[in-house]
């Protein structure tokens, strides 16, 4: 007996995904447009492209299909909470069909070996797994994550919700890589000839087992031809020879294997609880503070980033949620901290910020109304930027439908 999800709608959602597929091989459907102009986006360079995520997912098929390695998206929740731009609350069958055809052009955006993280709260977690495993296959599904981003407090009349959920899937789970992060500890940082290396002194050990207390665990670089026997002193040399390992003076005239690596390159995997506390302090260090209600903190996303790119600093990443534009200013530390060139492309809907002090935060006309948020994520990248990367460069384009 097969199990499946179903709601109003479901079919004619799945047939729009389909449509705008092939919609896109067939040459037709949405273009971009550069002050007025069409535009073809080059393969590999940072955009942001402002208008509705359903258009701008179609066209960007046509020049990056199968190419974008990680996609981040913080869908809006179905809550009908007010947010700093219009958060539209809806029923679950309706979110659903929202949701449907947009994962869908995503998954065929994604190379055969990525990724898509899908933040959520509560609120959609249960009916977005569900439609993930749909989309992209329970197959290939990884996981979920956890986002802790509060300590304590809240007015919760039962407990205190101080996490959100990160599901993630692979487009072929049995190509996606592990996640990585940054090695921590027993390792520490030394500066060896003038770059930043991680050595590791448990390199070598004289025996398996416990040891007590005060007792030198470490096999002394002098010590292994006779415990360990002349084919393991090879080894040990062949990896001296080639810059892996290096001796360290130990004492007693004796000295530890210890293994140096590049701190760009020395990784562990990913615990699956990432502590990222807010998100208003990075926008506040830009002097955007104060106007977006709920921004994902930077350390989150650049986490999350760099998880699945730590070996692939070229990679693209996508956010069709792009809201604050985060995801850019994560992208960018992830580079800043490797000296990687991986690039974003943000979507943005034009909706208007809904905040009293976004006018003359991104130099609105007072006239005008509200400035829209796209204009916000856009002068986010650009002061993100000007501190992490001023040769920095995007695109800014629109989408324009036929």
């Amino acid at each position: 007996m097969s199990t499946a999800l179903n709601w109003t709608g479901k079919d004619a959602s799945f047939a729009l995904g389909r449509a705008l597929e092939q919609q896109s091989r067939l040459g037709e459907g949405p273009r971009f447009l550069r002050d007025g102009a069409t535009y073809v986006p080059g393969s590999h360079e940072n955009m942001l492209v402002v208008g509705d995520n359903l258009p701008g997912l179609t066209a960007l098929l046509a020049t990056h299909r199968g190419r974008v390695k990680v996609v981040y998206i913080d869908p809006p929740y179905n809550t009908g909470n007010a947010l700093a731009y219009k958060d539209h609350g809806h029923d679950h069958a309706s979110w659903l069909n929202f949701m449907t055809p947009r994962l869908m052009l995503a998954r065929e955006l994604m190379r055969d070996d990525g990724v898509i993280f899908i933040h959520l709260d509560d609120g959609e977690s249960a009916w977005a797994q569900l439609l993930g495993h749909e989309i992209f296959g329970e197959e290939n599904s990884l996981g979920t994550l956890i986002h802790q981003r509060a300590k304590g407090g809240g007015n919760s009349p039962s407990f205190v919700r101080g996490h959100d959920y990160v599901h993630v899937w692979a487009k072929a789970a049995d190509q996606a890589g592990a996640f990585l992060t940054d090695k921590k500890a027993p390792a520490k940082l030394e500066i060896i000839d003038g770059k930043r290396m991680l050595v590791e002194t448990d390199v070598l050990r004289a025996g398996f087992g416990r040891y007590a207390r005060g007792q030198e665990r470490r096999l002394m670089y002098e010590d292994i031809l006779e415990v360990k026997g002349a084919k393991k002193l090879a080894e040990v040399d062949a990896k001296l020879a080639s810059g892996e390992f290096m001796l360290k003076p130990w004492g007693g005239g004796k000295h530890a294997v210890v293994r140096v690596t590049p701190a760009e390159k020395a990784s562990s995997k990913l615990y699956s609880i990432i502590k990222a506390l807010g998100g208003q302090n990075d926008l506040e260090d830009l002097g955007l503070g104060g106007i977006f209600s709920y921004p994902k903190p930077v350390e989150l996303v650049k986490t999350l980033v760099a998880s699945q790119t730590f070996f692939d600093p070229e990679a693209i990443v996508l956010d069709f949620f792009a809201g604050s534009g985060t995801t850019a200013q994560a992208v960018m530390e992830a580079n800043r901290r490797d000296g990687g060139a991986r690039k974003f492309i943000l979507i943005q809907t034009p909706e208007p910020l809904r905040s009293t002090n976004a006018r003359s935060l991104v130099d609105a006309d007072p006239d005008a109304g509200f400035p829209e948020i796209s204009r916000l994520t856009a002068e986010r990248i650009r002061r993100a930027a000007r501190r992490l990367d001023p040769e920095l460069s995007f695109t800014e384009i629109a989408v324009a439908e036929e």
